[in-house]
């Protein structure tokens, strides 16, 4: 799958993906005031919150099964919303950005146009985002390959990933969290689906209080150089160097 040149889409609109809380609200607010400020199309899109998760896939409509082990309720509904908004952008044979409701876009993504089959990733998680300069960094040029992510905050998807990744959940079934089976590290134990990161930076994930984990983790995996040269901030970096090439 990584090594089949399946063409590139250009991104249409982002979906913040929100759930009824004060909190999500709130941030989703500013993610989508974020989004009008660079002059990307967005729409909210409702997650699940305080549902039995079996409930919430059903609804879905995908052919799986949970693998209810330790993970907490939360974060199992938190997956669901994002497959949701995945098989929109399958149904809907779109291209589209998701955001969490804690992201907030620096600059316009579209001008770079995706790989096909592909995770984007749009950039990193950090409390300071003021302390980021985005216009000394300049706006997107290229992809860079990656191997490992720190979180869903915000990433792009053409169709065709999407239904890979829908794909990967019907058959192996949901055995962990978004993040775990197809961002972070772990991600290779999942799927097949490749990963590439925006560079410079497109979007960012604030760091505040967190609506699902009592402590907010400001990990990343080690930024790249148009990130680090223009961030002075706080915010932890771990793993290995894991990016392998740039078109």
């Amino acid at each position: 799958m990584t090594d089949v040149d399946r063409g590139r889409s250009t991104i249409e609109k982002a979906y913040i993906l929100r759930v009824p809380t004060e909190t999500s609200y709130a941030y989703a607010k500013t993610a989508a005031e974020s989004c009008d400020k660079v002059g990307l199309p967005w729409e909210y899109f409702e997650g699940f919150y305080q549902v039995d998760p079996n409930a919430a896939w059903n609804s879905i409509g995908l052919k799986r099964h949970i693998n209810r082990t330790s993970w907490v309720a939360a974060a199992q509904l938190c997956t669901a919303g994002h497959a949701k908004i995945w098989k929109k952008i399958r149904d809907n044979k779109e291209t589209a950005v998701i955001l969490e409701h804690d992201a907030i876009m620096l600059h316009d993504p579209r001008p770079v146009p995706v790989r096909n089959g592909e995770i984007v990733v749009l950039g990193y998680k950090a409390p300071d985002i003021e302390k980021f300069d985005h216009v000394a960094s300049g706006s997107p040029r290229y992809l860079r390959r990656i191997h490992g992510h720190e979180g869903a905050h915000a990433y792009a998807i053409s169709w065709h990933a999407a239904t890979d990744m829908l794909n990967d959940i019907e058959v192996k079934g949901v055995v962990s969290a978004v993040d775990n089976m197809y961002f972070l590290g772990s991600r290779k134990g999942f799927t097949d689906v490749p990963m590439a990161i925006m560079d410079p930076t497109a979007a960012i994930g604030w760091v505040r209080d967190s609506t699902i984990w009592e402590c907010s983790s400001v990990m990343n995996y080690k930024w790249i150089e148009s990130f680090g040269q223009n961030y002075t901030g706080d915010g932890a970096t771990h793993h290995p160097v894991n990016t392998t090439k740039s078109k």
